[in-house]
């Protein structure tokens, strides 16, 4: 019976190929030292065998033994070193865990772990030994994953640079709205200047509450001044330079700086983005009160205490602020009157989550305990921001951190094999 879909192919497949269970009884002859491991000659058996089955499977042409015998040697050198790297830095995989990796290796061969273990020892592989194997592989896999990803550095520049090259090839398109404060380059230098303020002073209008559309009638010099300053749906490449540079670090519905050019300072509104996939979250703003129970305060006390506050904070006689300052045992909200600010939605204790979903706005709620003790919160806001920038990001950064990891893993493992001691024990009884 053959296995299919298993944690590493090169592992099992290896093992799948023993010859028999006696191989494993027999003493097994060095053929390698590397630093304080060795490697044996069963361990590069096996891994021949494998590889001559793959290629074969594959329809490729079969090298020659020794060419197979040296490149499978090395490999097995390298996971030596990663192995002996991994255990010096105390990483270890726990029984239990081991034992859930290996049932579900046999739950993608559609087999218990029992039938498993039957298979196995029909095929002539000690139940022992595969699991020394995938011992090595989740560890050696770990190790390396962990440490190679601490030498990979990223800048923001270059994940700014991918995600304007994933968003050119998604043909983003901008909705703006335009303004224009006239001042021609020729004018003189205290035209230029009030212009520049009155371009001032109409941002902070529009950031106050102004409409837009309604100050760009009054204001603009821009022939789209009577459509409200509507400058239609842009793509980066039809727009002026001078807006796309800041248009694509533009949220939805923010406005921005003056911008200056030879006609005067142009107003832009981001009023809508298409072309890409939103990434909308749900947040809250809340404040809350918590108090711990200790050795001198017990949980019915902590609860009576809140109940209390909440009753004088409803009625009036107290402010939530003032009482958070002066009782909550939150180091990190208790001198900002209780504030957690705006959070996305999921972020809190199970609990604290639950109880602030069935408040109202402005609600204040009753005593509660979770897993840091008892509090009353009370539902400040609720809005949907907009992440998508964010996820993007996020985004890119994988990309990159992905494209790295490949090459930085072969400059690391060329640096622990120039600093290994290695000992070739078959080369030099073949010499």
């Amino acid at each position: 019976m053959k296995l299919k879909n298993l944690f590493s192919a090169t592992i099992l497949a290896a093992l799948l190929l023993a010859p028999n269970a006696d191989a494993y009884e027999k003493i097994d002859k060095m053929i390698a030292q590397v630093d304080e491991d060795v490697i044996l000659e069963s361990e590069l058996e096996r891994k021949i065998k494998q590889a001559k089955q793959t290629i074969l499977a594959r329809g490729g042409q079969l090298p020659t033994d020794d060419v197979l015998r040296k490149e499978l040697l090395e490999q097995l050198i390298i996971q030596s070193l990663q192995w002996q790297m991994a255990q010096r830095a105390g990483m270890q995989v726990q029984p239990a865990e081991l034992q859930q990796f290996a049932n579900q290796i046999a739950q993608q061969n559609g087999m218990t772990l029992d039938q498993f273990r039957l298979q196995l020892a029909q095929d002539g592989i000690p139940f022992e030994v595969f699991l020394d194997d995938l011992r090595k592989e989740i560890t050696t896999t770990r190790f390396r994953e962990a440490f190679v990803a601490r030498r990979i550095q990223i800048s923001e520049k270059e994940v700014e640079s991918l995600v304007q090259a994933m968003d050119s090839q998604n043909q983003i398109e901008y909705h703006l709205g335009h303004i224009l404060i006239s001042a021609d380059e020729s004018a003189d230098e205290q035209t230029i200047a009030n212009a520049k303020q009155l371009a001032l002073d109409t941002v902070t209008r529009i950031n106050n509450g102004a409409d837009f559309s309604a100050v760009a009638q009054e204001v603009s010099a821009s022939p789209d001044a009577k459509e409200g300053g509507d400058f239609g749906w842009r793509t980066e490449e039809s727009m002026p330079t001078l807006f796309a540079d800041v248009v694509y670090y533009m949220n939805t519905g923010e406005v921005s700086r003056p911008i200056q050019s030879p006609s005067g300072f142009h107003i832009l509104k981001l009023l809508e983005k298409r072309g890409e996939q939103q990434h909308l979250v749900q947040q809250t703003n809340s404040r809350h009160i918590l108090i711990k129970p200790d050795a001198i305060t017990t949980s019915e006390e902590a609860q009576a205490l809140l109940t209390r506050i909440r009753e004088n904070v409803l009625a009036g006689n107290a402010d939530f602020s003032e009482q958070a300052k002066k009782h909550s045992d939150d180091p990190g909200t208790a001198n900002l009157g209780g504030e957690l600010g705006w959070n996305n939605v999921g972020i809190y204790d199970p609990v604290f989550e639950q109880t602030l979903a069935s408040l109202a706005i402005d609600e204040i709620s009753p005593p509660f305990q979770s897993s840091f003790g008892w509090h009353i919160v009370q539902l400040t806001g609720k809005r949907e921001s907009d992440q998508t920038d964010e996820m993007k990001k996020q985004q890119a950064a994988r990309i990159l951190q992905q494209r790295k990891f490949s090459e930085e893993v072969e400059n690391w493992v060329r640096e622990i094999r120039d600093e290994a001691y290695v000992k070739k024990i078959v080369e030099e009884e073949d010499a």
